[in-house]
């Protein structure tokens, strides 16, 4: 970096008025080469120690690691625009804007959340992609990508290698992002405000449950209620997290924002504010006990130990914390009905897999929603719960045989972030994950639940 550029501004960023567009910024330098210091986003980065490091741009720099190009960039987005809550919705905008026509994205591995000072939100997530070129699959470089969210704009980093580097030049690029970006501005309160818990209530909850209200705080849940009940529901609520979070691992960091339930007194106010929040008809509404939508987990007070609850707990978790909100149906209800059943209440459905009297997996991945996919024409019985058990039959067969465990945390991560309602990509992924295609997947299957 040179001497010059040390004593000056290195760049001023033009704005951009498309929406989306990186928000002018100031990058200061210092009398460290390797710190850049971004006033209005209130930022300190302490760059790895590159070779040759220097400017590339506006808030864009670049240096050589070993026989390693790096390029090291931040970007924001505003928050309003993007609806940014948390570091790991920001991150799930950044890699779309980082491709390159001759790179593919794989997907990446378990993401990673950081506490510390990362922003109005004290926490960071961040993953490692390797990339590969798209003709041959060769491994070309190493791509780290990491959000944070300050007040008014979410902000991603990204640092690219090219060739990978050595593990230790590894090492020190990782170096960076845990302990390379300190923000010393304001930092929200993630336990909620008395005024921003009673803000969401008042706006939220149907006018007949507005008056008799309460907040209670625990670890990670903002429960908002009317409900005498709400200590023993709020206990319950952690004791769901807990076994979600053996089941399904993240990193449960401090700094992130307590999870809001809402606890309504009887099934009518839940009904109400149902049928209002997700604009649909009362009678649709009157079918569910509790549902996980957004960032909450709506229900009524009657059963703590009702495995409704853990199972749209799962469904929040998966939304708002493991960032795997795709799949499709079979796979966001499998996840959460093997949570909320027991191994004897699948026994009949793996009963007819063991039988071959299923549905086939090519049909079966394909379903746009089990909720709905009753056949009104078909006589008696419940096709949506079935199909719900033979989705949680097929979590278990993937979590808990011989065959297919050792690979479960990589099917979570890499099926959660594919779109739903695409079965190529799906079929094309399952492939790439246990080495067979459907018919030998469907196959192991039924081997394992023969022997169940």
């Amino acid at each position: 970096m040179s001497r010059c550029w040390k004593a000056s501004f290195v760049a001023l960023c033009a704005s951009l008025a498309q929406a989306g567009a990186l928000r002018p910024s100031l990058a200061l330098s210092t009398e460290d080469p390797r710190v850049a210091r971004i006033a209005e986003l209130a930022l300190t980065l302490t760059l790895p120690p590159l070779d040759g490091l220097s400017p590339a741009g506006a808030n864009r720099w670049r240096g050589q690691l070993g026989a390693s190009q790096v390029e090291i960039a931040l970007r924001t987005l505003p928050s309003e625009t993007y609806d940014f809550a948390e570091p790991e919705s920001v991150l799930d905008h950044g890699p779309s804007a980082w491709s390159k026509p001759e790179w593919q994205r794989n997907d990446p591995g378990t993401r990673r959340a950081l506490a510390g000072p990362f922003g109005y939100a004290s926490y960071a997530v961040y993953e490692r992609t390797e990339l590969q070129r798209r003709d041959d699959g060769t491994r070309v470089g190493l791509r780290f990508l990491l959000g944070g969210l300050l007040k008014e704009v979410g902000y991603w980093i990204t640092l690219e290698a090219s060739p990978p580097p050595t593990s230790a030049g590894e090492a020190q690029l990782v170096e960076f992002l845990t302990h390379g970006i300190v923000y010393d501005g304001e930092v929200r309160e993630h336990r909620w405000s008395e005024d921003e818990a009673y803000t969401r209530w008042l706006r939220d909850a149907p006018a007949e449950a507005r008056e008799d209200y309460k907040v209670i705080r625990t670890a990670h849940y903002l429960v908002l209620t009317n409900s005498d009940g709400g200590k023993a529901f709020a206990k319950k609520m952690e004791e769901c997290h807990a076994a979600i979070l053996a089941v399904y691992p993240f990193d449960d960091v401090p700094g992130r924002r307590l999870l809001p339930v809402f606890l309504f007194r009887t099934a009518d106010q839940y009904f109400d504010f149902y049928a209002r929040i997700a604009e649909i008809p009362r009678e649709d509404a009157e079918r569910s006990k509790g549902h996980a939508w957004r960032d909450y987990y709506a229900t009524w007070y009657e059963a703590p130990g009702d495995p409704v609850h853990v199972h749209e707990a799962t469904h929040q978790i998966f939304a708002n914390r493991l960032g795997l909100g795709g799949g499709g149906s079979w796979f966001q209800e499998g996840v959460a009905e093997y949570m909320s059943s027991k191994s004897g209440e699948r026994s009949a459905a793996a009963g007819q897999v063991k039988r071959g009297q299923h549905v086939a997996l090519a049909q079966f991945l394909a379903i746009p929603s089990l909720l709905m996919s009753s056949d009104k024409e078909a006589p008696g019985g419940d096709q949506a719960g079935d199909h719900y058990k033979q989705a949680a039959v097929l979590i278990e067969f993937l979590r808990e045989s011989k065959w297919a465990g050792d690979k479960f945390p990589a099917f979570l991560t890499r099926i959660g972030r594919l779109p739903s309602g695409k079965l190529g990509p799906l079929e094309e992924a399952l492939a790439e994950l246990y080495g067979v295609d459907l018919a030998g997947l469907e196959q192991r299957w039924a081997e394992y639940c023969k022997k169940r």
